[in-house]
């Protein structure tokens, strides 16, 4: 499965369901896509694990789609996103598939790219959270990582995404 994820105004199409990150020179999984939802498909939805921490170090685990582990977020889900806020009612994490028209208004070197590499799915990636120790920052402008900042890439890799203290790694 080739998927495309967009973080702020950042693509990464990659074949592989998984993005990781290093933590204390370990990889760990961040996030896994265990099936992307279909259009006129019965019982077709987007279905994720994913283990995170906010901010203030609170832990949010989600295995297919239900709450392992959650210290008073409110996940709501439809069959294409899932949406955790925090108690002040902020977005921790948000990750949403795009359909078609949607994708349409993307940036242009987004929609390009896109349509190059044709993903069986784009999903959008927002919210404040840690992985492991570093600190993302997503909205629909830019990608945060720490003190750094991304916007307007679109990078497609034969291999999976891995960040990195000092940034992104196609691993």
């Amino acid at each position: 499965m080739k998927l495309a994820f967009l973080f702020g105004s950042n693509v990464f199409i990659i074949p592989s369901n998984i993005i990781s990150y290093v933590d204390n020179d370990q990889t760990n999984i961040f996030l896994k896509i265990k099936s992307i939802f279909r259009k006129n498909r019965e019982e077709s939805v987007l279905t994720i694990d994913t283990d995170l921490k906010d901010t203030e170090g609170r832990g949010l685990k989600i295995h297919d789609n239900e709450i392992v582990t959650s210290f008073g977020y409110k996940v709501s889900k439809t069959h294409d996103r899932i949406l955790a806020k925090g108690m002040n009612n902020s977005t921790v994490f948000d990750i949403q598939q795009l359909d078609n028209e949607s994708a349409s208004k993307l940036e242009h070197n987004i929609v390009a790219e896109l349509e190059t590499h044709e993903p069986d799915a784009i999903l959008r990636i927002r919210g404040d959270f840690m992985m492991g120790k570093m600190h993302f920052a997503v909205d629909n402008e830019k990608l945060s990582i720490g003190r750094d900042y991304y916007t307007n890439s679109a990078i497609s890799a034969d291999n999976g995404l891995k960040f990195t203290p000092s940034g992104f790694c196609i691993a």
